[in-house]
């Protein structure tokens, strides 16, 4: 198993979101202008978008919208129980009742919750990262070297048009990242959790 498990890692993301929600509400100029954003922005050739500098910029909204996701997250991530969690109650039930059951093996209830917290984040990790590896190369083919669009024309820009620019790409990318990171930890925490049900099952039959 990783060193830090997927409920962390989760968590850590949501108080990210919070942060970032914050300077984009209150000192937008700190993201725009972040040596991040530049280094990725040059690294890829992604112009620098005149949306962002402009004073309508909805760097508010997308503060709510960041607070919202991280919300969201929390909430998930605290109710629905891990996986661990769920096995350490059955060892303390079946320590209990003096080892004369399997718990998890005669409780489909309790199967189910142990599964439920990996079939939750395995699909929101694997949407969102899908999401934002479609924004990235979105992004990065829609660039003004490759469509041909002047300065002058990008400024008169809407609707998605809008999303091309530094700080979308470089906020896609790292999102992108997470997520891949989250799905293969999820991945080694099945992975470990079949091994101790198996073994389990096996110290039980005999």
């Amino acid at each position: 198993m990783g060193f830090f498990s997927s409920k962390t890692l989760i968590q850590a993301h949501a108080l990210f979101l919070f942060v970032l929600a914050v300077y984009l509400t209150k000192s937008p100029e700190a993201i725009t202008d972040s040596d991040l954003v530049l280094l990725l922005g040059e690294a890829m050739k992604i112009d620098v978008s005149p949306t962002f500098a402009r004073p309508q910029s909805p760097f508010a909204l997308c503060g709510i919208l960041l607070v919202a996701d991280a919300l969201v997250d929390l909430i998930v991530v605290t109710k629905v129980p891990q996986i661990n969690e769920v096995l350490a109650r059955a060892d303390v039930a079946r320590s209990r009742s003096n080892g004369s059951t399997a718990v998890i093996g005669n409780n489909p209830f309790a199967i189910r919750m142990a599964a439920l917290y990996s079939e939750i984040w395995t699909l929101l990790a694997a949407s969102r990262f899908c999401l934002f590896f479609a924004v990235s190369i979105f992004i990065y083919q829609s660039k003004p070297v490759a469509w041909g669009v002047s300065a002058d024309e990008s400024e008169t820009m809407t609707g998605l048009g809008q999303l091309k620019n530094r700080v979308v790409f470089t906020y896609g990318f790292m999102e992108m990242m997470f997520w891949l990171w989250i799905l293969l930890t999820l991945r080694e925490e099945r992975q470990e959790t079949a091994a101790r049900l198996a073994a389990a099952e096996a110290e039980h039959l005999q």
